[in-house]
């Protein structure tokens, strides 16, 4: 573990976490399952000065949430008192074993929970109160709902919400709306915090923000995209023949073109490329611009080429409802 620690640059402390939630992450994913931990309300009170003494900003108080998608953490669901009487039953009924470095002042989180945390206990802090004012209990339900179902059952995984929607809606409504479609995703709610970013920079050129779940993103004047990171849009496409036909599938959907002499092929975007229509030759990256199409996502999008040149965009794999660009296909001969 030292050696580990000089490897990764982070204290002994920090180290043993990260690699005993490695260990846990890998058996949850073998045995379908969550992660329980034992953090409480005080921990989280603790971390907060811990995070602000090291300049931690507002991110500071969404710290410990009750579920990340991976781990539950059911004391911060007692109160003050409710946890106290917890501990006064452990510790008359079971054996507990107590790490010694949570004794040691050399680290700064011990000397915060030594020194720190009486002073406000006396001073009558309600460390339950202060963590539910900066978390919500709403996700946990829906977490907890989307464990119960059959885990064949499929989610949708993007959703593309006209702009002209999103102007139209109050600040309240934009996040009840944001809110809504991550319950469609199977996700929890966003934070206040990273909703008012997020909203912030929509009154830019551009929108971006993203989470350990999904992406957000929206042009200044286009459509507002909700991803989930497990999209099959992040997949690579792939094409086969079908007798005289080439069949292109990405993003569960499939082109299939009349192609006998096998001159058209599958391609993808690179920088710098054009495409040629009717008026002459535009930049592929201008198009995927003016379909409002996430940046992030352009080296996904399928180009159907002929020989070695790329002749159309099949934006019509990434929604049914759009055409492929151009809609006409023009060679130079």
């Amino acid at each position: 573990m030292p050696k580990l620690s000089l490897k990764l640059r982070r204290g002994l402390e920090e180290t043993g976490r990260l690699v005993r939630y490695h260990q846990l992450k890998k058996i949850s994913q073998r045995y379908p399952s969550i992660i329980l931990t034992g953090h409480h309300c005080k921990d989280y009170t603790e971390s907060i000065f811990l995070h602000l003494t090291r300049g931690g900003g507002k991110k500071s108080f969404y710290t410990l949430p009750p579920f990340d998608g991976e781990r539950f953490l059911p004391l911060v669901f007692l109160e003050d008192s409710e946890l106290k009487e917890l501990y006064q039953f452990v510790e008359t009924h079971m054996c507990i074993f107590e790490d010694e470095s949570n004794a040691d002042p050399i680290y700064k989180r011990n000397r915060i929970r030594m020194d720190l945390l009486p002073i406000l206990e006396r001073e009558k802090w309600n460390f339950y109160k202060t963590y539910w004012n900066f978390h919500d209990k709403s996700q946990i339900n829906l977490q907890f709902d989307g464990q119960n179902k059959n885990i064949s059952q499929h989610h949708p995984h993007l959703f593309r919400i006209p702009h002209e929607t999103w102007v139209s809606l109050s600040l309240s409504a934009k996040k009840e709306l944001i809110d809504f479609h991550l319950k469609l995703l199977g996700m929890y709610p966003l934070y206040r915090s990273g909703f008012e970013n997020f909203h912030l920079q929509s009154e830019g050129e551009r929108a971006f923000l993203e989470n350990k779940n999904c992406y957000l993103y929206k042009s200044k004047f286009g459509d507002l995209f909700i991803i989930d990171k497990k999209s099959p849009a992040f997949k690579k496409a792939v094409s086969y023949r079908d007798g005289n036909h080439l069949v292109i599938e990405w993003n569960q959907n499939r082109f299939k073109l009349n192609d006998p002499d096998a001159k058209y092929h599958l391609g993808s975007w690179h920088h710098g490329q054009k495409i040629q229509i009717r008026s002459g030759n535009k930049e592929i990256s201008e198009c995927m611009r003016e379909n409002g199409i996430p940046f992030f996502l352009r080296t996904f999008i399928p180009i159907l080429y002929f020989e070695n040149e790329p002749i159309q965009i099949l934006f019509s794999l990434f929604f049914k409802n759009e055409k492929n660009y151009p809609k006409r296909i023009y060679l130079e001969r």
